[in-house]
């Protein structure tokens, strides 16, 4: 898809100071993506700052090894988003994944709010949208952007594009790998980065609490023929002294057994809420199940967080729901 980044490279010229966000609890393809252009925007001299609604795993510290990253707090942050001149938010699909950030950039009208991201999107919130479903990652977008603008990457910008490209196609696993994708890993690999430095600090830092916590949850393993769901409940986090981000990757490990075409995962919340995580084989498109919880994502990996249900009461749905498109495909 042709994008026109004279648009952006016009408003980042004009903007005297902008703020850069991602989505809540964000991942790899988020905060690469917004600390890449945050490294590119100091260094041409620019007032930005990145505030995030929620902190990340301690997987991608790696990225922001000067503590770049802040996390929003209203006295420190309120008006400071409220008086800046541009918004650039990347990976968030929904706008509400912004949370409290959300209400204060739709209440400033001289903001400038936009959107680069992958994620099919029918949000009126942004002015300007940089939106290709088919890219493999928002951090491809943010490399297309540079290439516009001729910027030679160096190790500092390479590293967090990187991480972005091979967490969102899972180290080129993914069908949304593209050729493009291995032409930007070419250039990334250019600047003298070492690939296993990055691989090893995304994909090999399992914690003792996050490999018991991997046994409690297989226990919870159920298999509905094509379909597969895991539990796991506020006591099994406390019992292995585990965190909301060591539950990366159990669905799609589960999605890896035989026979398995979808799997999905509930974890209880505070509040009386549960998230669900969502991934299929291709086979099943999920994200529109994903939005009836009022959540979204890509047609084979989704989430959404429900308020007030139950785990059986999530899941008897939700096979229901993938029944029915399974009776669909049969006819």
């Amino acid at each position: 898809m042709i994008m026109n980044w004279n648009i952006l490279s016009d408003q980042i010229n004009r903007s005297k100071s902008i703020v850069l966000s991602t989505h809540i609890n964000p991942d790899g393809d988020g905060l690469g993506s917004e600390l890449a252009m945050f490294y590119y925007l100091k260094s041409i001299g620019k007032k930005c700052r990145i505030i995030n609604i929620s902190n990340h795993s301690e997987k991608y510290n790696f990225m922001d090894r000067d503590s770049n990253i802040e996390i929003y707090k209203p006295s420190d942050h309120l008006n400071w988003i409220k008086n800046c001149d541009c918004a650039l938010i990347f990976d968030i699909g929904n706008h509400l994944r912004l949370g409290e950030i959300s209400k204060i950039l739709s209440k400033s009208i001289n903001v400038k709010k936009i959107s680069i991201d992958h994620h099919p999107s029918n949000s009126n919130f942004f002015d300007i949208n940089f939106l290709d479903t088919t890219a493999p990652a928002t951090g491809y977008l943010v490399w297309k952007y540079f290439k516009y603008i001729d910027l030679d990457l160096d190790l500092k910008t390479a590293e967090p594009l990187y991480a972005a490209l091979i967490t969102d196609t899972g180290s080129f696993r993914y069908n949304s790998t593209n050729p493009d994708s291995h032409l930007m890993a070419k250039e990334i690999l250019e600047t003298g980065l070492k690939p296993y430095n990055v691989f090893s600090k995304v994909y090999e830092q399992r914690t003792i609490s996050q490999v018991k916590l991997m046994s409690s949850v297989i226990d919870s393993l159920e298999i509905f023929e094509e379909f597969a769901s895991i539990k796991i409940s506020s006591k099994m986090m406390s019992d292995c002294k585990a965190k909301l981000e060591d539950v990366d990757g159990f669905t799609d490990f589960v999605r890896s057994i035989k026979g398995v075409e979808v799997s999905f995962m509930i974890s209880e919340l505070p509040n009386d809420k549960f998230r669900i995580n969502f991934r299929s084989r291709g086979k099943y498109v999920i994200n529109d199940i994903a939005q009836y919880y009022g959540g979204g994502g890509h047609e084979f990996a989704a989430g959404a967080t429900v308020n007030g249900s139950s785990f059986n009461e999530i899941e008897f749905n939700i096979i229901k729901m993938l029944k029915e498109k399974k009776d669909f495909l049969c006819q």
